[in-house]
């Protein structure tokens, strides 16, 4: 998915780039360039000029989340974060303390990062992928992200679902 060979990476080197990505990641977010460009008390400046710089801001941040590949990336980081297996394995270094993406990266990077030299057609080297991953990880929060569990309808001994009723029926 990225452009360089980011497998002859050395791990530390790796991690290097996905904590940048994070950082990279956040000053494109648009609600923080959209918080940015607010004109509060600016004068003539505020009036006249940031209405134009505004514009050519968003349509760059556009333009870079276009050129990153955010949108294709961020379907394979919800592909590889709906595995249950990844997400056991990722929730055991997580506590409820982490609420920064880049704490988050620091946390599973190495575990991402395992899972890709086992398999990276299941996780593929890319740091940008790794901090999308740990960004959505915080923004659904660390405790919610742990405690979904895919549940399966229970079956009874003829092997049909069972429907499941409250007991005070």
């Amino acid at each position: 998915m990225t452009e360089k060979n980011e497998k002859l990476l050395s791990p530390d080197e790796f991690k290097e780039n996905v904590y940048k990505n994070v950082g990279l990641l956040e000053s494109l977010d648009e609600a923080v360039v959209n918080q940015r460009l607010k004109a509060d008390n600016k004068g003539c400046f505020g009036i006249l000029v940031m209405p134009l710089v505004g514009g050519i801001v968003r349509k760059a941040t556009k333009s870079a989340r276009k050129d990153l590949k955010i949108r294709e990336l961020n379907i394979k980081a919800e592909e590889i974060l709906a595995r249950q297996e990844i997400k056991d394995l990722l929730c055991k270094n997580l506590d409820a303390t982490v609420n920064l993406p880049i704490d988050t990266a620091y946390k599973i990077t190495p575990v991402l990062y395992k899972l890709a030299l086992e398999n990276d057609e299941n996780v593929p080297f890319d740091s940008m992928l790794f901090a999308i991953i740990s960004r959505k990880i915080v923004k659904e929060g660390v405790e919610d992200f742990c405690t979904k569990v895919k549940t399966k309808p229970e079956k009874d001994k003829a092997g049909k679902t069972a429907d499941k009723k409250s007991s005070g029926d």
